[in-house]
Formats: structure tokens, C-alpha cells, sequence
């Protein structure tokens, strides 16, 4: 998804060495992680001065909501590792329509913006313990993490996109894998708890009679894109847009396989969405009454047309 920091961090150090010596080696991510910065270095993400505000009723908040409200200041946890989405930027700040989001949310409640990076994996756990009040990394709708979180409604970049989710292989295995069945047997390195996570084991895993497959999380896309060029995996299963990106930043050493899982089964849901604590219905009302008004306004669309563009240039 662009020459982010993730990008040079992950590329860079595996076309500098070669394939047969080359390691995992530290995230991106990491070297944002567990940090935070006060609201006014966020200014860059978004001037709301001249966009519409719905009217939100906040006179009786509870919970995490009126915590936010009192404190003055909205916590999000964020894995830095997902442009468009959210990704560090080549000055170092963290970018992306999520994080533009995450702005206009806390513009919206009247309070500043406090955003924490860390590894995917502690992104929910962050809401759970209350580091943060809410979680925005790119999450899909799942059963078990709505059973789980206060999931937001759904917000979509682009409509029109027929993107989905695919895998990529090594330029070697070009024309290797023309469906599902042809990833039984291979090694395949998905993020940990995420979507892709999910459709490798009911898609591809699935499939597999003979327990032939091998499938490995990793905590970071940049850990996976690593083991994919040093071959420790076959295929690394990716957000479409997200592959896109790193065939293009990959010197024509990583190819897209064209085969996309099947998202039907997984019912209506579209879209990412924002997680709170499981309870905590008060912010995640005031949440989806934002989410509601941005997809009628489409500013999300905005937003992530602004952001791909910018992961795309540099």
C-alpha cells in the first residue's frame, strides 16, 4: 500500500540482502509503537473547521463517553502497518483515512485527539484495559469480535472498488495458483487476528483433507512480506489494495495471484469499523451516529482517496 515506512522497512532491508540470509527484522510498527503525542501534532490530519457536524446528544453520556467527554481528549489505538488506512508516513507521522477519521470523530465530540500506536495484536486489548477508548485498524466486521468489542457501523473508501481480499506470491510461482485449491500444500503467512486470518482457515485450510497446508500469523504485514521473500511462505494472504501496493513497491519480485477468497458467507457487513470495550454502548452510539452521517456526506470517500493517493506517491 505505498513506500511507507513499512514498505522501506520491510523491501529495503530484503533487496539488500539476499533472499537466503534475509530474517525477520524489526517492524515498522514497532518503531512507532507505544507511543503517543499530544492533539495539536494531529492538526495535519484534518481541518474540519469547514465540514459539516451532526448533532449529537451528549448531555447524558456514560462510561467511556463521558470519561472522553471530562478528560477532554479521545484515545485511539492504531497498528500503523495498513495504508491507506493508517501508516507512517516517510515524515514520520502517523497517516491514513482512519486516522483522518478518528480526527473528525474527536472534532465532533468537542475534544482533542490522542493517538497510540502498537502492533495489531494489542489493538483490542488496548479498548479491554482501557488504554484506549477506541480501536481503528482496518477491522472487517467478524462474529467472534463482535461478540467480543462494540463494533461501529460500517465506513467505505470506495464504493465502486471491487477489491476484496487476495494473496501474493513470490514472481517465481507466477501462474501457480489460479484458485483456492491450489493453495493446499503451500505456506501461507496471514497478520494475526485479522480478516485474512479468518479466510485462510475457512477457505484454504478448509480444504485441505490431509492437513498438508501450513498457515503462520505474524504480528505485522512487514514480518509476512519478509517471510514471503526469504521463503519461509509461499503466498501471504493481504487486504486487495494492501497487495496491490506491495507487488508495485516489490521491483517485480512479488506478483498479485488474481484468486480472491469468497467474502459472501460472511454476510452484509462492509466495510471497516471502529471497536470499543464490550459495554460501552454509549460511545459506540455517538460512533455510529458520526458513521452515519460521514457515508451520507462521503467524506469518508474523501478521505481515502486522499490518503491512497498519498501512499501511492510516495
Amino acid at each position: 500500500m505505498k513506500t511507507s515506512k513499512i514498505v522501506k522497512t520491510a523491501l529495503s532491508g530484503l533487496l539488500a540482502c539476499s533472499l537466503a540470509a534475509c530474517g525477520s527484522s524489526s517492524s515498522a510498527s514497532a518503531s512507532a509503537s507505544s507511543g503517543s503525542a499530544s492533539s495539536d501534532e494531529y492538526s495535519y490530519l484534518l481541518d474540519t473547521s469547514d465540514l459539516e457536524k451532526p448533532t449529537l446528544d451528549l448531555s447524558n453520556p456514560t462510561g467511556v463517553l463521558k470519561d472522553v467527554l471530562d478528560s477532554g481528549t479521545l484515545k485511539v489505538a492504531t497498528s500503523p502497518d495498513y495504508p491507506p488506512n493508517e501508516w507512517v508516513d516517510d515524515s514520520g507521522k502517523v497517516y491514513g483515512s482512519e486516522m483522518m477519521f478518528a480526527k473528525y470523530i474527536a472534532d465532533c465530540l468537542g475534544v482533542s485527539l490522542d493517538i497510540e500506536t502498537m502492533d495489531f495484536s494489542g489493538t483490542l486489548v488496548a479498548v479491554d484495559t482501557g488504554k484506549t477508548d477506541l480501536a481503528m485498524s482496518g477491522y472487517g466486521w467478524k462474529k467472534d469480535r463482535a461478540e467480543s468489542y462494540e463494533l461501529s457501523k460500517g465506513y467505505i473508501g470506495d464504493p465502486d472498488s471491487d477489491a476484496g481480499h487476495t494473496l501474493i506470491t513470490t514472481k517465481a510461482n507466477e501462474g501457480k495458483y489460479n484458485s483456492l485449491q491450489d493453495f493446499v500444500g503451500s505456506t501461507i503467512m496471514a497478520q494475526a487476528t485479522s480478516l485474512q486470518e479468518m479466510y485462510v482457515q475457512d477457505e484454504i485450510l478448509a480444504l485441505d483433507k490431509d492437513g498438508t497446508t501450513k498457515y503462520e500469523a505474524v504480528k505485522t504485514l512487514d514480518q509476512a512480506i519478509l517471510g514471503l521473500a526469504s521463503g519461509k511462505c509461499d503466498a501471504v494472504a493481504l487486504d486487495e489494495s494492501t497487495a496491490e501496493n506491495y507487488v508495485n513497491q516489490s521491483n517485480g519480485q512479488f506478483v498479485l495471484t488474481g484468486v480472491k477468497f469468497d467474502l459472501t458467507p460472511y454476510g452484509d457487513y462492509q466495510g471497516n469499523v471502529a471497536a470499543a470495550k464490550k459495554g460501552e454502548t454509549s460511545l459506540i452510539d455517538a460512533v455510529n451516529q458520526i458513521v452515519d452521517f460521514v457515508n451520507e456526506k462521503g467524506y469518508y470517500e474523501t478521505w481515502y482517496s486522499q490518503a491512497k493517493q498519498a501512499a501511492a506517491a510516495e
